[in-house]
């Protein structure tokens, strides 16, 4: 907590559900700021939306109890507290697994989709076909083929579930694991 320049004190709070109990505590013994107060608790509950939350915060600065400090950026959040929640954690895992097959694989789709069929249609074993691929060890020749860990990373593609033995093409597998996921 810190001193203003006036007779105002400055509360710091960074843990979220700290924030919510602070609200409820606080709402009944606020002045100026109750209408702010009780918009933010709702947007922190999932009540209403970030845009209607700064509709909140641009009426007050109307009816002049809020003082106006111009944005650089204009905002734009139509999505409640959870919802935006749960949008950037699946664009974040799109993002690391979009990140996976361009920088760490090092399998090529040609042979993920070359070794299944050997396997599968051609009834190659294992270690024939890690004779075959040198440059794959035989954990990596497992993956393709779905023992081991059930996935595999394709170079261009990223993260590839391998556990249908009936996919042949990475493509074709990199888009039903997104739906699985």
């Amino acid at each position: 907590m810190g001193r203003s320049d006036g007779n105002a004190y400055e509360l710091a709070i960074s843990e979220f559900t700290s924030v919510k109990r602070m609200l409820r505590r606080m709402i009944p013994y606020l002045c100026k700021k109750e209408i702010e107060g009780r918009a933010a608790l709702d947007y922190c509950v999932g009540r209403i939306t970030g845009n209607q939350l700064l509709a909140v915060f641009q009426a007050e600065v109307d009816a002049g109890r809020r003082e106006r400090h111009p944005r650089q950026v204009a905002l734009d959040i139509p999505y409640s507290r959870f919802e935006g929640r749960n949008l950037m954690r699946s664009l974040r895992k799109q993002r690391v697994r979009d990140a996976m097959g361009k920088y760490r694989a090092k399998l090529t789709p040609e042979d993920f989709t070359n070794n299944r069929v050997k396997h599968f249609d051609e009834g190659k074993r294992v270690c024939d076909l890690v004779r075959e691929y040198p440059k794959y060890s035989r954990e990596a020749i497992r993956r393709i083929l779905g023992k081991g860990r059930r996935y595999i990373l394709v170079k261009g593609i990223g993260r590839v579930d391998t556990t249908d033995t009936t996919i042949r093409d990475a493509f074709r597998a990199h888009h039903r694991a997104e739906e699985w996921s």
